[in-house]
């Protein structure tokens, strides 16, 4: 996977986790909101400068931010779309994660 690619997916998973919008980021970059769309769609290569504003924004070090977490010999990818809009739903994808979480768990203690 390329740099720009898993600094973009760390950055969407983190405005996802922290439920922040492409508005706010554009507001934090001081840049407008088609641009950071531009951006994160990955049509084009993040220059090391943007990169560490990224990082400074999201309380990382650069270091962090483009950084490959380790792979696994059985990893899983799960892509949902849409959004969580609500309180219940945010509970919902919550249970989901700890339940897989907890499955991974047993199956390493089986091992």
């Amino acid at each position: 996977m390329k740099t720009n690619d898993i600094v973009i997916n760390k950055i969407i998973n983190w405005l996802v986790a922290e439920d922040k919008s492409y508005e706010w980021l554009a507001e934090q970059l001081g840049v407008s909101k088609a641009l950071v769309g531009f951006m994160l769609k990955g049509d084009c290569t993040l220059k090391s400068e943007r990169i560490e504003q990224f990082a400074r924004i999201m309380g990382i070090t650069t270091k962090e931010l483009v950084h490959t977490d380790a792979i696994i010999e059985d990893q899983l990818t799960v892509n949902l779309l849409g959004e969580l809009s609500n309180r219940r739903s945010k509970r919902e994808l919550d249970s989901l994660l700890f339940a897989i979480n907890d499955y991974l768990g047993l199956k390493e203690q089986v091992k």
